[in-house]
Formats: structure tokens, sequence, C-alpha cells
């Protein structure tokens, strides 16, 4: 019926934060790429249905095209994730290039901004991991206190930050050591 509020227990979304954050804290980096596939995958295969739904009215290619953008749409978007690295690293080089060597002639200025997109490149799992172990730490912590505050325990700012910084500093130690690269 509409206008009915489903609501859920209380217990599952802090339960979600906790088992959401350690996977995010500990596993993170690897996550990233398969969920902005699967989103592209998504995205591609209901736009591209819509589009050729528009365009076209035959059954087959309605049934089967869709599939086939999904795919092409992934595997364009995936490259595009990595490229994006680069770039921005290549834009961050110039700016910082142009703002230190003023003087400087375009081709030393080109030169740090391809250096410096190799290195932003380089550096993605990093900064993947760094930024994933962070963002697990507090869904983490968040979701350990709200759990504690249910069972009646109290647990106060100073054990929400501690145990932030904990599943977050372990989460990026666990993340580089076993990253694989």
């Amino acid at each position: 019926m509409l206008g009915e509020l489903v609501l859920c227990h209380p217990l599952y979304a802090p339960i979600f934060m906790l088992i959401t954050g350690l996977i995010l804290a500990f596993h993170g980096r690897k996550t990233i790429p398969l969920a902005i596939g699967l989103c592209a995958m998504a995205l591609g295969y209901l736009y591209g249905g819509l589009f050729l739904a528009s365009v076209s009215s035959d059954p087959v290619l309605l049934r089967w095209a869709p599939f086939a953008i999904a795919v092409l749409f992934t595997v364009l978007v995936l490259f595009l994730y990595r490229l994006a690295f680069f770039f921005a690293g290549v834009l961050i080089g110039l700016f910082l290039a142009g703002f230190l060597l003023p003087e400087a002639s375009w081709m030393i200025i080109g030169l740090a901004a391809l250096g410096t997109g190799a290195i932003v490149y380089v550096s993605r799992n990093f900064v993947f991991s760094v930024l994933t172990a962070v963002l697990g730490g507090a869904l983490t912590a968040t979701g350990a206190v709200n759990l504690s505050a249910w069972a009646g325990v109290y647990a106060g700012p100073i054990a929400y930050w501690f145990l932030f910084a904990a599943i977050s500093l372990f989460g990026v130690f666990y993340q580089l050591k076993h990253g694989g690269k």
C-alpha cells in the first residue's frame, strides 16, 4: 500500500556499517574497480536499452544489444578510470610547474607535467588504500559505537576516535602490505 512506512530492525544499520567498514578498511582498494565496473555495466544496460528503444523497434536488437552496450560501456569506463589519474597528475604538474618555475620553458613545464602524471598514476593504489581505510575506519567506529549503545554500554567520543584511528591505521598498513603489486 502506498504511503506505508516500512521499518527495519534497529540493529541492521549499525551491523551493516560495521561489516561494510571492515571490508572497506582492509580490502577497499580492491573493491573500487569492481564497484565502478558494476555501476558502469548497469548504466550501460539501462540507458543503452532506453536509447535503443527510442531508435529501433527490432525485437532481436532490443533483446541483445543492451548487453553488448553494457560490456562496451564497462570497458570504456574502466579504461577512462585509469587514464583519469594520469591526466589529473598532468594538470597538477602543469599548475605546480607553472607556479614554481614561472620563467621555465614550456618544454620543462611539459616534462614536469608528464612526470607528475606518471607519479599520480603509479601512486593511485596508495591513495585509494588510505582513503578507503579512513572511510572504513569511520564506518566501523560508528557501527561499533551504535551497537554498544544498543547493548547498554557507553562508548564516548574517546572510544569512537580510538577505534576510528586504530582501524584506519591497521587498514592502511594491511592494504599496503597485502596489496599484491
